[in-house]
């Protein structure tokens, strides 16, 4: 079998206690071509005593101040060589075998992405909570919105990825999100493999960025679709529901001729209807409403008539009709 170079870059800081297992699980691999990076930032743990033990094994590592996950895994990407690119995190591990899957998948060479299943674990109880895989849909857009990835277990053909411009250091939450969003408003989503196989583990803990700063995850989440919104002359309505008080700084202006945007509205209202109606924002609860029906997304049920009486009638004060009659 033709054994691409994969480089696998880890970004660290103070997490001693988990990179022992996230180095071993790559090192121990067996896999022939394999580079591996550590750029730690400055770590006073016990982080760089486990490095140094695996010192001989590591292709490159660095430890110097940065300025968080992004700033790391573009060093980390600048010493790259490979064919294959991930990142895994030092609080997360690979699953024993997995390489040599992926770089099998990866002699398609129309293939750009290769995914496969992360298993999401509680590290306190060593239990895992479900296993997630990249997915896509129906249409472009569709996959967009519905925007679920699963970062440990995608692995990028490396040109492709700095053809993208490499990690946008602007963003220390969502940063895989926002690459899968610029890959595939450029790619599209036709040069995707697919796998059953199991790639990586993810480890939820109290320290993890994961668990710990969903409101700020979600605040670059908005800020992402304000921009992508913005360039595409969305209706205002749309714009505005995303506006945030975070800024998001392109790399480079995003290529969206890929893009349908009467189709992307579709799938924004299927997604956010409910939201929009807990927001107590009734134009464009209408608008969405509206562009689900016209679309044949709603069907005629209780909950829908209900929504339209809300919506586009207000509350009706049935109970007076019956004052007299008590």
């Amino acid at each position: 079998m033709n054994s691409p170079k994969i480089s696998i870059v880890t970004p660290s800081f103070n997490q001693g206690q988990f990179i022992e297992q996230t180095i071993l699980s790559v090192i121990n691999q067996g896999y022939p071509n394999l580079e591996y990076i550590i750029i730690d930032g400055g770590s006073t743990d016990n982080t760089l005593d486990v490095i140094k033990k695996y010192a001989d094994r590591i292709t490159y590592w660095i430890s110097e101040p940065d300025n968080g996950q992004s700033d790391a895994l573009n060093k980390g990407l600048e010493k790259c060589t490979g064919d294959i690119f991930n990142w895994i995190n030092s609080d997360d591990y690979l699953e024993t075998g997995a390489l040599l899957i992926i770089a099998d998948a990866f002699n398609n060479v129309n293939t750009d992405i290769v995914c496969g299943y992360t298993s999401i674990f509680e590290d306190t109880v060593e239990k895992e909570v479900v296993k997630h895989r990249t997915t896509v849909y129906g249409c472009l857009e569709a996959t967009l919105v519905q925007q679920r990835i699963s970062q440990p277990a995608m692995f990028y053909r490396l040109s492709v990825l700095k053809n993208l411009g490499g990690i946008n250091t602007n963003l220390h939450y969502i940063m895989d999100l926002e690459l899968w969003f610029r890959y595939l408003c450029s790619n599209g989503q036709d040069k995707m493999i697919f796998k059953d196989d199991l790639f990586a583990h993810f480890r939820i803990h109290g320290a993890s960025k994961t668990g710990a700063y969903e409101e700020r995850f979600r605040e670059e989440e908005k800020a992402i679709w304000f921009y992508l919104l913005s360039i595409l002359n969305a209706n205002k309505i749309w714009v505005l529901f995303f506006k945030t008080a975070n800024e998001y700084k392109p790399l480079k202006a995003w290529d969206n001729n890929l893009l349908n945007y009467q189709q992307l509205e579709i799938e924004l209202s299927q997604r956010y209807l409910f939201a929009i109606i807990k927001s107590g924002n009734k134009l464009l609860g209408r608008l969405s409403f509206n562009t689900l029906f016209k679309s044949g997304r709603l069907s005629v049920n209780v909950q829908n008539i209900a929504l339209f009486v809300k919506l586009f009638i207000g509350n009706i004060p049935f109970r007076k009709y019956f004052n007299n009659h008590a």
